[in-house]
């Protein structure tokens, strides 16, 4: 047989996730004729990145600067269900083992089978973390992270994180680690997991967009000016990763305030705005008042959100000591502020940050 259309496993892991979500209030779907109504007349399709020889767009699991907890994580993806609790230092009897539901629910096909097996290996009394890992490794649905419900998170996330190719390891260190917590529903929680996405890029751009953010070290470095992208090329590929809707540079833009007030940063998210975004906006208007310049009004919020950084090796990065570092400051307003009159740093609309001059490379030193 070949290899499952990752699409394909995608629609299947969507639609098991949606069986699972029955507390999540979802919109009445509007007619077929409303939705015609509303569409657009598609554009002329352009070159694909196939066609000009790119590197398809990724993503990668990086811990959280904060880490969250479980209870967190519950909240934020509607998971009310009494059976999403830890398993961890748990134990079933082969009766309760049988029992599961979930295993008929998120099996693809042999779930006796899978039942055989891990009995047979565990006997009569079954480690419920370990079980439920095993039958992780054997039909993988994903891991819910802070920013995904089991639909995107791949194996080869894990075990490039893990760096070991045997998906039953990776998960077995990123138990250990603290990093994944089985649960009673079948399902995978990393609450200090983020999947972040990593843009296309030419093929001859140097970067990993598949190391372990858990065991490599990185660094900022200067690109080599005949190595520096044109900005056309870094915004053309932040249009397939991030919001294109404020994708354009803000050099020379003023902004007013009521302007200003509906950046996306300062918008409510989940619930209230972010105090400390609130705090800053307020500062920016006292400082600035009606004219407000835009680049330097993002750059101000940027020292608060830490928002991504796309470097000139078409890579992403939102860890803050690597710009302290970079910038030899403990002050990241501070840094922001020399990147960018050194012309190495340009802010977007929308708060994405380009760096074109700097790469982000694996520190050996």
């Amino acid at each position: 047989m070949g290899k499952p259309n990752p699409q394909h496993r995608r629609a299947k892991k969507a639609a098991r996730r949606k069986q699972r979500l029955t507390s999540r209030q979802t919109s009445p779907e509007r007619s077929s004729r409303q939705q015609t109504a509303s569409l657009a007349p598609l554009p002329a399709p352009g070159p694909t990145l196939a066609d000009l020889g790119w590197l398809p767009p990724v993503s990668r699991l990086v811990p959280l600067e904060t880490p969250r907890t479980l209870e967190q994580l519950a909240r934020r993806h509607g998971m009310t269900d009494d059976a999403h609790v830890s398993v961890d230092g748990q134990w079933w009897t082969p009766e309760e083992f049988r029992a599961l539901k979930w295993i008929d629910e998120l099996c693809d096909d042999e779930a006796d089978q899978a039942r055989d097996d891990i009995l047979a290996h565990y006997g009569e009394k079954i480690p419920a973390d370990l079980a439920l890992l095993d039958f992780s490794a054997r039909n993988f649905i994903g891991v819910t992270t802070w920013n995904d419900y089991c639909i995107e998170t791949e194996a080869e996330h894990l075990t490039a994180l893990a760096q070991t190719p045997d998906l039953r390891e990776a998960l077995g260190i990123l138990h250990r680690e603290g990093w994944i917590t089985p649960m009673a529903d079948g399902l995978l929680s990393a609450p200090g997991l983020f999947l972040q996405p990593v843009p296309p890029a030419p093929s001859y751009v140097r970067r990993w967009p598949t190391a372990s953010h858990l065991h490599a070290r990185f660094r900022l470095d200067p690109l080599p000016a005949d190595e520096i992208p044109t900005l056309d090329e870094l915004l053309y590929a932040c249009e397939f990763q991030f919001a294109f809707q404020g994708l354009h540079p803000v050099a020379g833009t003023t902004w007013t305030p009521k302007q200003f007030s509906r950046h996306p940063w300062l918008a409510a998210g989940e619930g209230e705005p972010d105090p400390l975004m609130v705090d800053e906006y307020e500062r920016i208007l006292i400082r600035y008042g009606d004219h407000i310049p835009a680049d330097q009004a993002v750059l101000d919020l940027a020292a608060v959100a830490l928002p991504y950084i796309v470097t000139g090796n078409f890579d992403v990065l939102d860890d803050e000591q690597l710009v302290l570092a970079f910038t030899q400051t403990d002050d990241l307003r501070q840094a922001f502020g020399t990147l960018h009159r050194d012309g190495l740093l340009v802010p977007l609309a929308n708060g994405l940050l380009l760096a074109p001059g700097l790469a982000k490379v694996i520190d050996e030193t």
